[in-house]
């Protein structure tokens, strides 16, 4: 049986476990959830394998000594170093490899980023901006490889957004695909959780990201016209 690759990519706090689980629960698919390494390579049974990670935390576009990046970090020379072993241009030389990349509104990843992971919003901020910037970049240059969905509308419309990721793997969509919001293994849910969209618009949180980061803001909203 050929096997080919997944890698699934976003922002942190952007929805990345939800859509990873409810991709996991396909037959003949098998995702590892932020794995460091290459063990999804190992998953046996299944014609797709793949694995979670988020930009840029765990991983970045190429690599870089792990060392010297923890040290600036320290030091405050940088604002990330990703944990992965392997890069996003690794990753492309897989065989088979498909990439599926979530975009969220920006303020509600910040928000998140700020209150559940407690970070500043320069780091909270960077986090968001430089998964767009690399998700723009992947997509621009590897289009027919990348497949970008919007977590507002992948919980809006699920089946829609199932359905174009099944035929994007080139397998049969299954239903049961739809049950994912009850397996995701750190924020399971009866169901998919329509408070969660636009949370930040509810809660009347704006930091002004088309004033503020103008570059970024125009390359989210080219990837949001292509998610829909």
């Amino acid at each position: 049986m050929e096997i080919s690759h997944l890698l699934i990519l976003g922002a942190p706090r952007s929805g990345t476990t939800l859509l990873a689980t409810m991709i996991g629960r396909h037959s003949e698919i098998g995702i590892l959830n932020e794995d460091h390494s290459w063990a999804m390579r190992r998953i046996l049974g299944r014609r797709i394998v793949g694995n979670k990670r988020c930009i840029p935390n765990q991983i970045e576009m190429r690599k870089r000594s792990l060392f010297h990046l923890r040290f600036f970090k320290t030091i405050g020379w940088a604002k990330e170093y990703q944990s992965s072993e392997y890069s996003i241009q690794d990753y492309l030389s897989l065989p088979g490899i498909r990439i599926i990349s979530l975009i969220r509104d920006g303020n509600d990843v910040i928000s998140s980023v700020m209150n559940r992971s407690e970070k500043r919003f320069r780091v909270a901020s960077y986090r968001w901006r430089r998964s767009v910037d690399i998700i723009h970049e992947l997509k621009t240059r590897n289009s027919e490889i990348v497949l970008v969905i919007s977590f507002e509308n992948l919980v809006v419309n699920p089946q829609a957004n199932m359905e174009r990721i099944a035929a994007f793997l080139g397998v049969e969509y299954q239903e049961r695909m739809l049950e994912g919001a009850r397996y995701n293994p750190w924020y399971g849910e009866s169901e998919l959780n329509l408070n969660k969209v636009n949370r930040a618009k509810k809660e009347q949180t704006d930091f002004d990201l088309a004033t503020r980061f103008p570059a970024t803001y125009q390359k989210y909203e080219e990837l949001l016209s292509q998610a829909k």
